[in-house]
C-alpha cells in the first residue's frame, strides 16, 4: 500500500522540473522530489537533480554519487523521498516498459513523467513489479513565458 494517496507540487517546482528536462533535451533528465507527507498527501517542497549517467534519450540511469548527494541533503533538511522524476523527451508521460523493469522503489514513491515538446505535461504514477497506475497529481502547470 503507497505511504500517501497523492503528490502536490507547486507550480514553481514543476516548472524547475520541466526546465531541467528541457536543459537535458534530446537526453532525459532524472532528479528526486522531497517534501513531506501532510493528512495523506505528498507535498514536494524540493527538488534534487540527478545525472543520467546513459545519457540517453530513451532511459535514464541515475549517477550514484548524485543520488548520494542527494539523500544526505534529504536528510540534512529532514525531508522525506517523495518522488523520482525523469523525462520522456519523444514519449508520452507514461511508464515504459524500463522504467516498471527498473523500478527499485516499489510503491514507495510516486513516479513522476514528465514531456516538454510540444508543450510541459506531466503525469505521476505508482509503479509495481509488473506494470503501472496513475497517482492523482495536484498542480497547475506555467507556461514557460511565465515561469
Amino acid at each position: 500500500m503507497p505511504p500517501f494517496s497523492r503528490l502536490a507540487l507547486a507550480d514553481a517546482l514543476l516548472n524547475d522540473v520541466a526546465a531541467h528536462a528541457r536543459a537535458e533535451l534530446p537526453n532525459e533528465c532524472c532528479g528526486l522530489l522531497a517534501g513531506r507527507v501532510v493528512d495523506g498527501t505528498a507535498v514536494a517542497t524540493a527538488r534534487f537533480p540527478v545525472r543520467n549517467r546513459l545519457a540517453s534519450p530513451t532511459e535514464y540511469e541515475t549517477d550514484p554519487r548524485d543520488l548520494l548527494a542527494a539523500f544526505r541533503a534529504i536528510r540534512e533538511q529532514k525531508l522525506e523521498l517523495l518522488a523520482v522524476y525523469h523525462s520522456h523527451p519523444a514519449a508520452e508521460p507514461v511508464p515504459s516498459r524500463r522504467d516498471v523493469e527498473r523500478n527499485t522503489y516499489g510503491e514507495s514513491v510516486v513516479h513522476l513523467i514528465v514531456t516538454v515538446a510540444p508543450e510541459v505535461r506531466a503525469r505521476a504514477w505508482w509503479l509495481t513489479e509488473t506494470g503501472y497506475r496513475e497517482a492523482e497529481l495536484v498542480t497547475r502547470i506555467l507556461p514557460e513565458r511565465e515561469a
